[in-house]
C-alpha cells in the first residue's frame, strides 16, 4: 500500500523549488485536481535571495514570503504574515477536496515547530495525498515529526509523478 504522503530528499545546492514547479506541471498535464504551495525564488538564493514567495498551485496567487533586510543586511528573513497567508492556500487544499496536496517544504522553521507545520500536519492526518520536500540535515527532524509510514522519494520528476498518480489512485 502507498503512504498517503510523501517527501522528497534532497541535498543542499539542489534546486528544489525548479523541480517542484516540474512536478505542478507534470501532474496538472495528467488531470490531477492539486492545491498548496510552491516556492518561488527571483535572483540567485546564493547569500542574498531578491525575492521570495509561495504559489498557490490551484490559483495561482503569490504570498511574499521574504523581507528586505536593509542597508548592510545579508541573507533572507522570513516574513511570518506572508507565511501565514500561505497557510490558508493549503488549509483551502485540504477543505476543497483537492486530489494531492503539496506544501513547498519541511524546512527550518518546520523543524522548529513554526512554519508550515500546522498545515503539512493537517494534510498528514486528512489521509488526503500530501508531497513536501525535505533537505537531507532536516530528514532527523522530518522522521521525528512524521514517523515511518511515509514514502521517500528521490529528487526526480518522474518518480515523483509515478507516487503521485499511485496515491491518488489515478495509477
Amino acid at each position: 500500500m502507498t503512504p498517503s504522503f510523501a517527501a522528497i530528499v534532497y541535498e543542499q545546492g539542489f534546486a528544489i523549488d525548479s523541480l517542484m514547479a516540474q512536478v505542478v506541471e507534470r501532474l496538472k498535464a495528467g488531470s490531477l485536481r492539486l492545491g498548496g504551495v510552491v516556492q518561488r525564488n527571483s535572483g540567485d538564493c546564493d547569500g542574498v535571495c531578491d525575492e521570495m514567495a509561495l504559489v498557490d498551485v490551484a490559483s495561482g496567487t503569490l504570498y511574499p514570503i521574504s523581507q528586505a533586510r536593509g542597508a548592510g543586511g545579508t541573507g533572507c528573513r522570513l516574513d511570518a504574515a506572508g507565511l501565514a497567508e500561505a497557510g490558508g492556500a493549503v488549509a483551502r487544499a485540504l477543505s476543497e477536496g483537492v486530489d494531492l496536496v503539496l506544501v513547498n517544504r519541511f524546512g527550518k522553521q518546520e523543524a522548529l515547530g513554526h512554519g508550515l507545520r500546522a498545515e503539512i500536519a493537517a494534510g498528514c492526518l486528512s489521509g488526503r495525498p500530501l508531497l513536501t520536500a525535505v533537505r537531507r540535515d532536516h530528514l532527523v527532524d522530518w522522521e521525528a515529526f512524521a514517523g515511518e509510514d511515509w514514502q521517500r522519494l528521490p529528487p526526480d520528476v518522474e518518480p515523483v509523478a509515478r507516487w503521485a498518480l499511485t496515491a491518488t489512485g489515478r495509477a
